[in-house]
């Protein structure tokens, strides 16, 4: 994982979805994780689940073509923002994006594991 650094991210959830790849020859790889977190209000427990999108680049996002849908991560990152304006320009719309930008990716519960190992 990542060693002393001001923007550290780390996160473990399972994938909302499979991981989508996109640039060319798939250099790049972007997958939502859910977090699940509980917290108690007026008295009672509470669930939550957030999806923060992670995207990883190059040998990372090559590693993550063995992931699906519902495999366990543990994710270490950075986060990052960007901007993009909406397509009536006119308006500028501009929304701001953050994804994590993961640095490593360790597979905890990974479904083509589980099918290697015969389970």
């Amino acid at each position: 994982m990542l060693t002393k650094v001001a923007n550290q991210v780390t996160l473990i959830g399972r994938l909302g979805d499979d991981p989508d790849f996109f640039g060319e020859d798939g250099q790049g790889a972007r997958f939502d994780l859910a977090i699940n977190s509980s917290f108690m209000k007026d008295g009672e427990r509470q669930e939550r689940v957030d999806w923060p999108t992670i995207v990883c680049w190059n040998g990372l996002a090559k590693s993550c073509r063995q992931l699906a849908k519902g495999d366990r991560v543990a994710v270490a990152g950075v986060l990052r923002t960007r901007r993009w304006v909406d397509e009536d320009a006119t308006h500028r719309r501009v929304f701001k994006i953050t994804e994590i930008h993961a640095v490593d990716v360790e597979f905890l519960d990974v479904k083509s594991r589980r099918e290697a190992k015969g389970e």
